[in-house]
This record gives C-alpha cells, structure tokens and sequence, in this order.
C-alpha cells in the first residue's frame, strides 16, 4: 500500500519551476504537487527528512514568485521528496489556497450528485464510503486514505442493486482523516451509462444534501 502523508490542506497536481537551497547555491526541480502546506519535489533524493531549506517557485505565470522555508518531511525512492513549509507569509499561502481552490473548482464542472454507499477499494483496508459522484470521480471517505497519484480500483452500487460499478482510478487529492478525491481513468460503456443516469436523475439534491465544499471531482 502506497504510504500516507497527511496534509492540513487540498493539493493539486502541477507542474511548476522550483529552486531549494540548503546552503548557498540554489538547484532547479519541478514541484508536481502543491498544497498550502508544502511541495512534492520530483526527482530530488539528495535532501534528507529534517533537513531545513528555502524554496522559491512561481505558482502560476500570474502570480508573483512565493519565497519560504521547509521541512524534508519524507523521501520517495525513484519519485522526489516531499517538503512541509515551516515559514511562509499568511499573504502567500492565501494566494496558494485561492490558486488551488480555483483550479480544482475548474475540473469539477461535470454534473454530479449525492451518493451514500459503500465502496469497496483494493488498496484500502478499511471501510470506506462515498459522499458524491460525477462522470469524472468521487470522493472516498475514509480514515486511511492514499497518497496523491496512487491507483485504485474501486467497487460501487448504484441504484441498481444488481448492477456493481467497477472503475480503475488514481486519487487526485486526499484530506487528512477524511478521505481522498480519486478521479476515473476507466469505466467500461455500461457503467459510464448508469453513472450518467444516476446523475441525471439525482444533481437536483445536491445542492440540498451536499456538504459545503464538496471535494467530488
């Protein structure tokens, strides 16, 4: 099972220019994930977990340059490492959150609708259960929820108790003790069609019995 690192804040896959410095020189990486709490830094394995650095990246061509100081939380062999900011100004995290929240609220604009049932996941051993559902993904609920990009299989009913939906997956964020917004990569004809209907025939709820903020993708 791919290892957890909970985060007080969403993320949001990227592909933003990064330098660290350690020292007195600056090296260049690419952030792939951004949060208000941190960075993944792919391909970077020479920094090791606790050590102190400065960052400084552009999160978006709009945006002014973000510069703070982070922690080496943890290290993953063949990927990069993942840094937790220790210092930044409550103006830039503000930006980053804005900016996430933004662009998540961009890929969410397929209908969905309220869903309450369980869902069986490969790569959980735990119950989990969904909040909402689109075409494009839902969120999980649970307490141990993967870490960003894993893939997941996932096993749900809808209102067809006969017919069960099978997707192959991979979380796109988690919410630490909450659970994780996976995103479908494969859905068969037949299961996209019963989604599709089960949106069509429930949206109109969701406003009504939808939390605030729901994270379905």
């Amino acid at each position: 099972m791919a290892r957890v690192h909970p985060r007080r804040y969403p993320r949001l896959s990227v592909h933003v220019l990064a330098d660290y410095t350690s020292g007195q020189e600056w090296a260049r990486c690419v952030a792939t994930t951004l949060g208000g709490g941190g960075l993944f830094l792919s391909n970077v394995e020479s920094l090791e977990p606790g050590k102190e650095i400065s960052v400084r990246f552009r999160p978006a061509k709009h945006l002014a340059l973000i510069l703070a100081k982070a922690n080496v939380r943890y290290k993953m062999a063949g990927q990069g490492t993942g840094v937790e900011f220790t210092y930044i100004t409550n103006e830039d995290r503000l930006r980053l959150l804005r900016m996430i929240h933004k662009k998540s609220g961009d890929r969410r604009k397929r209908p969905r609708a309220p869903l309450a049932t369980q869902v069986l996941c490969d790569q959980v051993y735990s119950l989990a259960y969904s909040r909402d559902l689109s075409l494009g993904g839902m969120f999980v609920e649970t307490a141990h929820p993967l870490s960003v990009g894993s893939p997941v299989k996932v096993r749900f009913n809808l209102d067809q108790k006969d017919l069960v939906v099978t997707a192959e997956a991979h979380v796109h964020y988690y919410l630490d003790k909450m659970g994780m917004g996976i995103l479908f990569d494969d859905l068969s004809p037949e299961h996209q069609q019963a989604i599709e209907k089960y949106v069509d025939n429930h949206q109109e709820l969701f406003t009504s019995l939808s939390p605030t903020g729901s994270y379905v993708a």
